[in-house]
């Protein structure tokens, strides 16, 4: 009990900084112009729109990093997408290596009414191959973010929101080098998404100098829902104050 507090504690300690940097950091535009990014010494974060579940797979919305990510990260995934009554309505998340590497890690989140939620991966080696693929109460969640994370000696873990559906397979490493969003099939197909966004936030760096890839991903995952429930507290006091002096008066 007292080491799974000291770890909650050393977590809070650990993004607490990231998220008072992550305030005062300047929001820069992409050269896009579709998105905003949002960087730290050990974290990057941008949101885009829910019209990049409407792009077709042939040309979809991609996010390079200037600097790949190298063997050990750890990304969320905040779907607040409003989807189209539809049951193939969705959204597909492709983690991509860079060029030349053809290795990449896929996520698919479908609309409300299925929740499918499936993980792929391709490699050289093995081409591609569906990990996981499950609907309804086995799919994807919004009670927590889905967590893709790899490291050097951990291999690939994934979360789909509510618990581990991947878990630390190998990849002979992965480095992480953009993201591509995409929902259509082909450019004639309806429409996916209507309203919301989609975030993504990627924490790497050097292990030895970060605790965080220690901790397992279930306990980032409980302690991220407690950090997000703190901001959004924080987002409410002000105006809980100013109901309270308006009384006074």
């Amino acid at each position: 009990m007292k080491s799974y507090l000291l770890s909650v504690l050393l977590i809070i300690v650990i993004f607490t900084p990231l998220l008072s940097s992550g305030q005062t950091q300047q929001q820069l535009n992409h050269p896009q112009g579709k998105y905003q990014v949002i960087k730290t010494k050990n974290s990057e974060q941008f949101v885009l729109p829910y019209t990049a579940s409407n792009d077709d797979r042939k040309h979809p919305l991609i996010y390079s990093y200037d600097n790949p990510k190298g063997l050990n990260w750890i990304l969320t995934i905040q779907n607040n997408l409003s989807y189209a009554i539809r049951q193939d309505a969705k959204t597909i998340v492709k983690l991509q290596e860079p060029i030349p590497s053809e290795k990449f890690i896929e996520v698919a989140m479908f609309g409300d009414i299925s929740k499918k939620f499936w993980v792929a991966v391709n490699t050289n080696e093995s081409g591609y191959m569906r990990l996981y693929d499950e609907s309804g109460s086995n799919g994807w969640s919004r009670d927590q973010p889905v967590v893709i994370a790899h490291g050097n000696n951990q291999g690939l873990t994934i979360t789909n929101g509510k618990r581990i559906v991947v878990d630390k397979l190998s990849l002979d490493g992965f480095t992480l080098g953009s993201i591509v969003v995409y929902g259509k099939d082909d450019s004639d197909s309806p429409l996916n998404t209507y309203g919301g966004n989609l975030s993504f936030d990627v924490t790497y760096g050097n292990p030895a100098e970060s605790p965080l890839y220690y901790l397992p991903v279930g306990m980032l995952i409980g302690v991220g829902g407690l950090v997000i429930g703190l901001v959004i507290f924080k987002k409410r006091k002000p105006l809980y104050q100013e109901d309270e002096q308006k009384k006074k008066n």
